[in-house]
């Protein structure tokens, strides 16, 4: 029998919310006069979903019990989805997972987790940096939406070729990929719902998969839900140019001509509001209107 939200206590639900344990940084705010309004993309669905038991369980805490949290979780991630989903398909990876950030992080770039993992695709330190992220004291791509969603897209396409199936891709993505290698071992199945009702998996990762199945279905059909629509936007068009180290971020928007929160807003990685150091400089996202003074 598969794990029953009905049977834990309020306290254990929230522990098992992913994000519930989340630390929120301070926050740099992208100006909203940066973003166009987007129509809405049509991608075709890629990844078998099922409503059963669980997912239904998981939709009612989603619009139910913490409602008003995923709410503003749809209303940040319109900000974005244009954006991630792009690069995913990009990569060769379904669009749907854009719905994986939404449970990891509800799509904010600087929260921080008490594993440590940072922004949107919660990537913890060794991940990210196998995935060429950088990460030290002056600079921390994983608050890098477009880094990271690039490196989580190559990411979860390794676990997929392992693995075999997105479920478990994104199984191994929470749990790591050891603990799902010893549960298809033990096992003898790769499929997750089998391994979920033998409780091969921790039980985080249980939840993980009707998690994400029940977000992507609110997310897709806010109104059957009692939700309003989110207007999606494009993310603003940007530039990459390399910049000298540790160049302050006021002085670079005093050559570009342009605001520098929109520079921090671009750049929320940049952990002293300078580029960091380093022998060949460092590229930064400057809004692609600015005059390019450096």
């Amino acid at each position: 029998m598969m794990f029953n939200l009905k049977n834990r206590t309020k306290k254990a639900l929230t522990a098992l919310f992913v994000f519930a344990s989340f630390q929120q940084a301070n926050a740099i705010a992208l100006p909203y006069e940066l973003f166009t309004e987007s129509r809405p993309r049509s991608f075709p669905t890629q990844i078998p979903h099922q409503v059963n038991p669980q997912v239904k369980e998981w939709i009612r805490y989603f619009s139910v019990t913490d409602r008003d949290r995923f709410d503003r979780f749809m209303g940040r991630g319109a900000m974005y989805k244009s954006l991630i989903q792009d690069i995913l398909v990009e990569n060769g990876v379904p669009a749907e997972l854009y719905y994986l950030a939404m449970i990891e992080s509800g799509f904010s770039r600087r929260i921080r987790s008490h594993a440590s993992a940072v922004g949107v695709w919660q990537f913890i330190a060794p991940t990210a940096r196998r995935y060429g992220l950088r990460g030290d004291t002056e600079v921390d791509e994983r608050m890098d939406v477009i880094r990271s969603t690039r490196a989580a897209a190559r990411y979860l396409k390794d676990l997929k070729n392992e693995f075999g199936s997105w479920h478990l891709a994104m199984a191994a993505y929470n749990c790591g990929e050891n603990r799902v290698r010893r549960a298809i071992r033990r096992s003898g199945t790769r499929d997750f719902w089998a391994l979920a009702r033998q409780r091969r998996l921790p039980a985080e990762t249980i939840h993980y998969i009707p998690k994400f199945q029940a977000a992507m279905m609110i997310a897709r059909n806010p109104e059957r839900y009692g939700f309003e629509r989110k207007t999606l936007y494009d993310f603003p068009l940007v530039r990459k140019k390399r910049v000298p180290s540790r160049v302050h971020i006021a002085e670079i928007a005093r050559r570009e001509g342009v605001s520098t929160q929109a520079i921090l807003g671009l750049n929320p990685h940049l952990l002293r509001s300078r580029t960091p150091a380093s022998r060949k400089g460092y590229h930064i996202y400057l809004p692609k209107r600015s005059r390019g003074g450096i």
